[in-house]
C-alpha cells in the first residue's frame, strides 16, 4: 500500500461514527408497551391508526430514545417515535405522509397501546447494541474524505472495504448501509433492514433510510440487491 493511501484510510478511522444497532428477538419481552418493538407501537389516548388511501397503516418499528446506547442530534427532545408503513406497496420516493409516516413524541406520559391490526409479519422486541466504528460506504465517503489515492491503490481499496465495520439491518446513527449508490450522510438518524424474524422485507433484501432535517421534515429511501 501506498503511504499516502495509507494515510488517507487512518484519516477515515478517525470519522468513523458511533451507532444503536438493533437486536431483534432472541430474548423474552417485558410488559411495558413504552419500549421499541416491531409490528408493535403507541399512541395517544383517540390518535389510532394512521390512515392512507383509507386503509389503516400499521407500525413497522418504535422507537424508545433513551434505550438507545447513541442518540443522534436529530432525536434530542424525542422521547418516541413510531414508523407507520401502508399494507399495499413500499412508497419509493414518496414524501412524508404518502404511504408512510413517522409520529414523534416528546414524552411517554399518557401513551397507550395501538390497535392491533392484522399484517404478515411478526411483533419483535428490540433491543440496542452499541458500536463506535460504523464507517460509510464507498460513495458516501466521498462527502467527508478525498479518497483519490485509495481509488488508485488496488491494496489500499481493498483494505477500504474489507478492514472497516459497516453495519447494515436496523440501527440508529452511524453512516447508512450503501447498496446501490449513496445514500446522503446529511440529516441521517435511522435505518431499517430486512429482517428475518419479522418477516419484513424492502423488494430484494433492502434497506430503508430516514433522514430528518434541521426543520424536522422527515424523507425517506431505499435501496435493494
Amino acid at each position: 500500500m501506498k503511504p499516502e493511501s495509507a494515510l488517507v484510510l487512518e484519516e477515515l478511522r478517525s470519522k468513523l461514527r458511533p451507532a444503536s444497532v438493533a437486536q431483534v428477538g432472541g430474548f423474552r419481552p417485558g410488559a411495558d408497551p413504552l419500549t421499541s418493538w416491531f409490528l408493535k407501537g403507541v399512541c395517544l389516548p383517540g390518535e389510532g391508526l394512521p390512515v392512507w388511501k383509507g386503509q389503516p397503516m400499521f407500525p413497522l418499528i418504535q422507537i424508545r430514545t433513551d434505550e438507545l446506547p447513541v442518540i443522534p442530534e436529530q432525536l434530542k427532545g424525542i422521547a418516541l417515535l413510531v414508523l407507520f408503513h401502508n399494507r399495499e406497496h413500499h412508497p419509493f420516493d414518496q414524501p412524508h405522509g404518502e404511504g408512510w409516516l413517522i409520529r414523534e413524541y416528546a414524552t411517554l406520559e399518557g401513551l397507550e397501546l395501538l390497535p392491533e391490526l392484522e399484517t404478515p409479519y411478526h411483533p419483535f422486541p428490540v433491543r440496542w447494541v452499541s458500536v463506535n466504528d460504523d464507517a460509510p460506504g464507498w460513495e458516501d465517503a466521498w462527502d467527508i474524505i478525498d479518497l483519490s489515492e485509495v481509488n488508485d491503490d488496488t491494496q489500499a481499496s481493498d483494505s477500504f472495504f474489507d478492514d472497516f465495520n459497516r453495519y447494515g439491518g436496523t440501527k440508529v446513527g452511524g453512516y447508512p448501509m450503501e447498496i446501490q449508490h449513496s445514500v446522503g450522510i446529511k440529516d441521517f438518524v435511522f435505518q431499517v433492514g430486512s429482517e428475518e424474524k419479522v418477516n419484513w422485507m424492502w423488494a430484494d433484501n433492502g434497506i430503508g433510510y430516514f433522514h430528518r432535517s434541521a426543520e424536522g421534515i422527515w424523507q425517506f429511501s431505499c435501496q435493494f440487491y
